[in-house]
């Protein structure tokens, strides 16, 4: 359901709690009375077909994106380092039974990305003697199984989340249309109360309303490491040229950002020891959209800093001229429009 649509369910949720507990109001209105009636009926049809609308749902979690996130990060990071030992000491068919790519992981369905995190840890867990300390630890593939467990663990699935069934989702609208003829019906046979029963009028009137419509933006996930130990970074500050948001990594490395329109942006990521990290992100729309950032130990100087800041102002003044050339073409057309609809 989109978010108009629930705000729509809300109200008619809240006028079949309201009614029964202010039926001693209306006791005596035949029609008020059968009006209520048939709204809290028809409600529980709606929640019913809502309930169904929204059962690919259940269990989805913010949460759940960046488990799988991180496993995927972790693991792809540690096949990498494998594969090069692998490489370097002979085991070439140890080392192509491991993918590095990240996508391999997290652009994959739950089931198919649990299974291949799994067979990845276990493949390097059997041979972490050939690897060799140097590339990976048994502590690190311990917290590999920890992040897989994690992600496994939690209901739901993260590739359903902007997706559910038309069929049930026109059944729910068919349903609030019902609802919406059920208000205009009570709000009519409510109008006698303004005088005899002002307040039970103007809250009948409050609950009648559609609630405000709660805007949803494309969440974004940046998961921070360090480029050499591969170790997850906290604590990270950041920036992300389509939101107001100022982004901080947590324990887990991930810096989320909730409030961001899509399109082209720029990312920076600081952090003390670190050099600056400023990449350009494509984000789209009705997606859930995560990046694997590797910030290099250094010192930022004095000309490093007024660089980043330079690409950047230069990055946004260029959206800046893009958007306004878009609004001047849609200008021109709506003018254009107009001139002939006054010849």
């Amino acid at each position: 359901m989109n978010n108009k649509l629930e705000a729509k369910v809300k109200r008619d949720n809240s006028l079949a709690t309201f009614l029964p507990n202010n039926a001693t109001a209306y006791a005596g209105d035949t029609a008020f009375e059968a009006a209520a009636t048939k709204q809290i009926a028809d409600y529980a049809a709606t929640s019913i077909a809502a309930a169904a609308a929204e059962v690919n749902n259940t269990g989805y979690s913010l949460q759940k994106v960046i488990a799988k996130d991180a496993a995927s990060v972790l693991a792809s990071q540690l096949c990498g380092n494998s594969q090069v030992s692998l490489d370097l000491s002979g085991n070439f068919i140890v080392s192509k039974s491991l993918n590095s790519t990240l996508s391999f992981y997290s652009q994959a369905s739950d089931t198919t990305s649990a299974a291949r995190l799994q067979n990845a840890h276990d493949i390097m867990n059997t041979n972490v003697l050939i690897i060799t300390p140097e590339y990976v630890t048994p502590a690190q593939l311990t917290t590999l199984q920890t992040k897989i467990n994690t992600f496994t663990g939690l209901s739901g699935t993260t590739t359903s989340v902007n997706s559910t069934s038309p069929v049930l989702t026109k059944a729910v609208s068919d349903n609030v249309k019902i609802g919406a003829a059920d208000v205009i019906v009570l709000k009519k046979l409510g109008k006698k109360y303004l005088i005899t029963n002002p307040t039970f009028y103007s809250e009948l009137e409050k609950v009648c309303k559609i609630p405000p419509v709660t805007v949803r933006h494309t969440p974004v996930n940046f998961t921070l490491t360090n480029s050499i130990t591969l170790a997850l970074l906290p604590n990270v500050e950041g920036t992300l040229s389509k939101t107001k948001e100022l982004g901080l990594s947590n324990s887990l490395g991930i810096m989320p950002y909730t409030d961001v329109s899509a399109g082209l942006a720029m990312a920076t990521f600081a952090l003390p020891g670190f050099i600056t990290g400023v990449q350009p992100v494509r984000i789209i729309r009705g997606a859930t959209n995560t990046f694997a950032i590797a910030l290099v130990p250094g010192v930022m100087t004095a000309e490093m800093e007024a660089a980043i800041t330079a690409k950047v102002d230069a990055f946004i003044v260029a959206e800046n001229v893009k958007k306004a050339a878009k609004a001047a073409k849609a200008k021109a057309r709506k003018d254009a429009k107009d001139a002939k609809k006054k010849l």
